[in-house]
This record gives C-alpha cells, structure tokens and sequence, in this order.
C-alpha cells in the first residue's frame, strides 16, 4: 500500500521551488521517482514527434501522445512496461513503471497538481521571459550609445527602460509567492475533495486568501504602469507615497536579499515635484545598493532614507552600509558610461542621468560621501511654485 499523503506532501513541496523551468521541473520529477516506483521520468512537448525538454532515470518514447485528456492516461508499451501520462496544456508529464500496480492511484494524484504545476510552470516561463526582454532593452541601449548619436531626453527613456528590466524581474520574483500560494490552497481543497473531507469554513477562509493574492499581483502591475507614465506638470507627492511605492517596487526583492530599508524624517510631509522622475533617481541609487550589499557579502544590510522638507528645498539623504565607495571611483561615478559592473548588470547610464534629472530638470544638486564602509547620496531640490512650472518630458 502506498503512503499517498506523504507522497503528495513531497510533490507539492517540489514544484515552484525554482523560477528556472529545467530546474524546477527535474526537482518535480526526480521527487515523484523517488517516492514511487517509476522508474524513468519525463516532460515532452506535444505533437506527432514528441521532443523530450526534461528526461530522468531510464529513456523510453512515445511515438503518438492522445490529446485532451482530462486528467491522466494509461499507456502499456509494447515492450513492456506502463507509463502515466498527465497533460499540462500543450505538454506532458510521462512517468514510467514496470508494473501497472498503483498506477490508477498515481495517475490521479499526480493530475491534482496540474493547477499549481501550470502556475509554476508559467511563472518559470515568465521569469525567463523578463530576463530575454531585459537583456534585449540592455543590447538596444548599448547599441545606442555606441552610435553615438543620442540627445539627452532619448538617453532619460533609455536609462528608465533599463531600470523596466530590473524591475520586471523584481515583479516576476514577487510573484512567486502568492502563485505558490494560490496553487497549494487550490491544490489543498482538491485533495480535500479527494478524500471527502471538506470543511466549508476552511474552503472559505482559502477562497479568501486566494483573493487577497489576486488583488496583490494586480496592486503590483499598478504600480508597474504608474511608474512609467510620464509627469508633465508637477504632482502633488506625500512623502508616505514615496515610501510606499518604492518598498512595493523592491521590497520583495529587498527582503529576499536580506537588506533592511527604513525611512526616516519628514514622513507625513507634503510637496510638489515629478515623482517619477524622483523615483527614477530613488530606484537606481537603491538598486546600486543593493549591487554593492551582494558583491561585498554584507551581512548586516541597511539602508535609511532620510526626508526633510525645508522652507524652500527638499532634502533627501540615501545612507547604506555596502562596503563604501573608494575615492577613485567617486570622482567619476557620474560620468556618462562608467560602471564598475559587468556589461550584464550595469549600462553605466544610471547615476548620469539621475544627475541630469535632478540638476538640469528639477535645478537641485545630487552628490555623494563615502568613508569606512558607508555611503551617502545627497539629493536636494527646490520647492516648486505650483503657479510657474516647466514641464517634463
């Protein structure tokens, strides 16, 4: 007799511990061999020659595989032996055995993970997805810059695209979680269903979790889009908006990378000015942070954002412990294409242009000060006469 709740706890805990698709699905795999008696394992593609993406412990093909199936399938070889087959969309789950003992049994647990393997699975892809669309924004603004023949506005689109990717990615790593979380409650109340013990207080109390992660992703695109809608006259900006929308930006990502992030000073202060181009400025000196706290193996990572608001200036200090800064390089750290990154991380364009916004565009000043292992970015701009402004583009 098979021990079918301790193999459906390992399977779940299996999928979705990796936004890489290969990993995640040889973990998913080499799990269910492991604790059945499969003995060879795989993921194919659909169509008339079925292409293997992952493939573990014995091979074995299948010339033919049936579409729309509704849960699993039962396929005897000619050979010998018997595989499962369990359908996610265009794919295939294919485990073989050398007996058919427990196969109905196997065959329909495995299929009540389709819902959270289908997540996963899109979540991987997603992931991957963002890193394509991040190394092609990259490639597109070093093309460009090798040109030589950009203007300064076109150089301020560019160096927010390149922030798009970073944050892209920080959005697919948000995204993990509530997709983990809604498949494993979905996943719950089927195999509760399964063995006829529903609770109708426990599937509502799931139902409503499943909704509060929906309205979590949804928040996160807002704030996505929000950020890359240009400010053309200037807004009105509390400052607990500042710190809201960039914890939700990087917090997850933050939080995941151990690195503390308090805000300090004037927090229910208020002010006119171009928020997105302020967060443009915020998110790549916070982003250079976070670079230098996993370079350097900072154990302790903190960061304080400080905000005063003075009778004519805003004041705004960025203080992290990553290591500091040496003086050779602080000489040059805005300059136009100087990045101590490799090409992968680092476009050289992010501090340049922050400059550029806050001097020439917002008429303040940025500078920095770095001794011992910490650093300071000094941002300062005046307050706006909300009866005389100059647009932004």
């Amino acid at each position: 007799m098979i021990q079918q709740s301790s193999i459906s706890y390992e399977c779940i805990n299996a999928i979705g511990n990796s936004l890489k698709l290969d990993e995640m699905l040889r973990d998913v795999i080499s799990t269910f061999l492991r604790q059945t008696d499969a003995i060879g394992g795989q993921f194919v593609s659909q169509g008339v020659n079925s292409k293997s993406i992952v493939s573990l412990g014995e091979t074995f093909y299948i010339p033919n595989l049936t579409k729309n199936i509704d849960s699993y399938e039962i396929i005897v070889l000619a050979e010998g032996g018997f595989v499962i087959d369990t359908p996610i969309k265009e794919e295939h789950f294919l485990f073989l055995f050398k007996s058919d003992e427990n196969l109905d049994t196997l065959g329909n647990m495995f299929s009540n993970f389709r819902t959270k393997l289908i997540n996963s699975i899109e979540a991987c892809r997603m992931a991957e997805q963002c890193g394509e669309m991040k190394l092609s924004l990259t490639n597109h603004i070093t093309e460009e810059i090798n040109k030589n023949k950009v203007n300064e506005e076109i150089m301020i689109a560019q160096s927010r695209m390149a922030i798009m990717g970073e944050m892209i990615g920080m959005i697919a790593h948000q995204w993990r979680q509530p997709i983990t979380i809604i498949g494993m409650l979905i996943n719950n109340t089927i195999l509760d269903i399964e063995f006829d013990e529903i609770d109708k207080d426990k599937i509502l109390e799931d139902l409503t979790s499943i909704d509060e992660q929906v309205h979590y992703l949804s928040k996160t695109i807002d704030d996505f889009r929000n950020f890359f809608r240009p400010n053309k006259l200037p807004q009105h900006i509390k400052v607990g908006d500042i710190s809201r929308e960039l914890l939700n930006i990087l917090g997850k990502n933050f939080e995941n990378n151990n690195i503390s992030l308090s805000f300090e000073g004037d927090l229910d202060g208020e002010f006119y000015s171009y928020k997105n181009e302020l967060l443009q400025v915020f998110l790549n000196i916070l982003s250079n942070s976070k670079d230098a706290f996993l370079e350097h193996n900072i154990e302790s990572s903190q960061i304080i954002f400080t905000i005063n608001i003075e009778k004519d200036e805003i004041l705004f200090s960025i203080q992290d412990n990553a290591g500091g800064i040496p003086k050779g390089i602080q000489e040059h750290i805005f300059d136009p294409y100087f990045s101590t990154k490799s090409k992968e991380l680092g476009t050289g364009l992010g501090l340049y242009m922050s400059q550029i916004i806050i001097e020439k565009h917002l008429h303040g000043s940025i500078k920095v000060d770095s001794h011992s292992n910490k650093t300071v970015f000094y941002v300062k701009i005046p307050k706006i006469d909300i009866a005389g402004v100059n647009r932004v583009y």
